[in-house]
């Protein structure tokens, strides 16, 4: 057969077995829908959402891709039942106990899930399936919610693999912090002491109330601001990359894909110029931000700023002065990061990757690709023509991230003030370290130290490895796509595309391991063993 073309009967036998699908399950749904009139959501909800696209694309003249994803959601079935399945309860259970290797295996597994699903037929334009490395570095840069791609993902993928895209970038920005609670949930049963404790670490949560408090909360934040974000996107989003007008159903994915992907601080685009295509337009500029802001915060900050009952009690002079220490910290090192970062992109990018732009633009290209660079990976101006300069201050605003408990990649806004104000606090000759009136533990700044120190560590590394990998591309873009994946910002010079194999393999452990490194390492610290009862005795060693 032709690339992109079936044979007749190959073409009807997929039909009738989508159609065959499709029936059966929409049979189980009126079946079911019946017997449990309301309480259908209640029990039949993740078949819904499964059914919901696979009508909106066979809506849409694919009925392969419906069929993919009807029988996907069948297998998922299955799974659930193994994992009820007695004799396999220890084996879950024990490693429900372990949350360091529960968190990896989770991550792998919807890695491997996502690369099969990307590997079907109906996942691409030409009906042939993306290449095994084409579909597992997709699939990593979208459950690590970075946004590399070695394929436009918009011209590349269809409808169905647009699908899946979407489905790996909201597990990947959410799933890592309920992953636990939903699987106890599944036993019915509690997490563990130890685990509630790391998790607390995570989420900056002082109490058990308070982490599952915010856990209930995070679903409905997510929800209301991704659909939000869609319906603000939908007017500015009419026209295709091709200039074609699209359809209703078309014009709503495309929204709600970017709101997703703005949210979760993907930078996945369906453009194949990201939103360089919208540097002037103001609604697509603030929503996005926006977006990826409040993604990029946390929901501990999150979920206290939507306190009414403190602003409405304290009014918002007072207000913010009952606030806790961690929000304050998160919302003022963001914002000075992203002023700071919208006015050095002003100034060292006016003649570069800024020229040519009216005033207005500049403007807004400036203070979009600011709040971007950080974790997000949209751009809105060319990233080719980065200048030096501002390619070096990019590495580090990469490398900062964005804060604790949210979607957001790297070392973390709150690190990179515990070290300051440590500095400050060491220029002061001050033996404890004070943010905001308060003391700042012992354990927190160790913590710290440890974050930043190995997370350069692992960058360095994998880096090294990267510039082994593809030594014939240039130093800086080489160095920028490491950290970049790193940092899970997704940002590119344009080198991507042109990665070897090998450096491909490489960019999928940055992005893996970027994901994963602060969460593990907080894990660990919150599931260290007691401490020692006992102390060695001081001595002094000159350093500097």
């Amino acid at each position: 057969t032709v690339r992109g073309r079936e044979a007749p009967w190959r073409e009807a036998v997929a039909v009738f077995l989508a159609g065959a699908v499709v029936a059966t399950f929409a049979g189980e749904l009126l079946r079911d829908g019946w017997a449990f009139r309301l309480r259908l959501w209640r029990h039949r909800w993740p078949d819904v959402l499964f059914a919901l696209p696979a009508v909106l694309s066979l809506g849409a003249g694919g009925p392969r891709g419906a069929a993919t994803l009807l029988s996907l959601r069948l297998l998922a079935r299955e799974l659930i039942d193994l994992v009820a399945w007695r004799p396999a309860r220890p084996f879950l259970q024990a490693l429900l106990r372990r949350p360091l290797p529960l968190l990896c295996l989770s991550f792998l597994l919807t890695i491997a899930g996502g690369t099969l699903a990307l590997m079907f037929p109906a996942a691409t334009r030409d009906g042939q399936g993306a290449p095994f490395l084409v579909a597992l570095f997709t699939s990593t840069s979208a459950s690590c919610v970075t946004g590399l791609s070695v394929v436009d993902p918009g011209s590349y993928f269809s409808a169905f693999g647009h699908w899946v895209i979407l489905g790996l970038i909201q597990v990947g920005g959410l799933g890592i912090m309920t992953l636990t609670t939903t699987l106890a949930l599944a036993f019915r049963s509690q997490l563990s002491a130890r685990t509630r404790g790391a998790m607390q670490e995570i989420l900056e949560e002082e109490t058990v109330q308070g982490f599952q408090g915010l856990l209930y909360s995070m679903s409905l934040i997510t929800v209301t601001l991704e659909v939000l974000g869609a319906l603000a996107l939908y007017p500015s989003l009419g026209l295709a990359p091709d200039g074609r007008v699209l359809s209703t159903s078309e014009r709503a994915f495309s929204a709600l894909f970017h709101s997703v992907s703005a949210f979760c601080n993907a930078g996945f685009g369906l453009y194949p110029d990201n939103f360089v295509r919208f540097a002037g337009n103001p609604g697509v500029n603030l929503t996005v931000m926006a977006l990826i802001t409040l993604g990029g915060l946390g929901f501990p900050v999150v979920t206290s700023l939507l306190d009414w009952e403190l602003w409405r009690e304290r009014g918002p002079r007072r207000g913010w002065r009952f606030l806790p220490v961690h929000t304050r910290v998160v919302l003022l090192t963001s914002a000075a990061l992203a002023v700071g970062g919208a006015l050095a992109w002003l100034v060292l990018e006016w003649n570069h990757s800024l020229a040519g732009l009216p005033w207005g633009e500049r403007l807004w290209a400036s203070f979009f690709q600011s709040v971007s660079l950080r974790t997000a990976g949209f751009n809105s101006v060319d990233l080719t023509k980065l200048g030096t300069p501002m390619l070096l201050l990019s590495l580090v605003l990469m490398f900062i991230g964005g804060s604790p408990g949210g979607t957001a990649g790297g070392v973390k806004t709150t690190t990179v003030a515990v070290l300051a104000f440590t500095f400050r606090a060491l220029l002061r000759n001050r033996s404890e370290v004070d943010i905001l009136g308060r003391s700042v533990p012992p354990a927190t700044v160790y913590r710290a130290c440890a974050v930043a120190l190995i997370s350069f560590g692992l960058l360095f590394t994998l880096a090294f490895l990267l510039f082994a990998a593809e030594p014939h591309l240039p130093f800086r873009d080489v160095l920028f796509e490491a950290v970049s994946a790193f940092g899970t910002v997704g940002v590119t010079t344009g080198v991507t595309p042109q990665l070897s194999s090998a450096g491909r393999l490489v960019v999928c452990a940055l992005m893996f391991v970027g994901r994963l490194g602060p969460f593990t390492l907080a894990l660990a610290v919150g599931l260290s063993k007691a401490r020692a009862s006992y102390s060695y005795p001081s001595t002094k060693i000159v350093v500097g």
